[in-house]
């Protein structure tokens, strides 16, 4: 879907569909503005060469013994 074949309907299920439905009439759109961006600025992300490699690793290590 097109950002700019959304419609506040489609923004509304998606919403509903995870349990957000006491939003007024502002936060709706505020919602569409906000998913509109995101889908563009998604789709303006080079995807095409990435692999599983360049997905981050957030690692963490506890070293030593006397950690309070």
């Amino acid at each position: 879907m097109a950002d700019t074949d959304l419609t506040i309907d489609q923004v509304r299920r998606m919403a509903e569909s995870i349990g957000m439905t006491g939003l007024n009439e502002a936060q709706w759109q505020e919602l569409l503005r906000a998913t509109r961006a995101t889908q563009g600025r998604r789709a303006a992300l080079s995807t095409a060469g990435l692999t599983l490699a360049d997905e981050p690793a957030h690692v963490f290590s506890l070293l030593g013994q006397d950690l309070p």
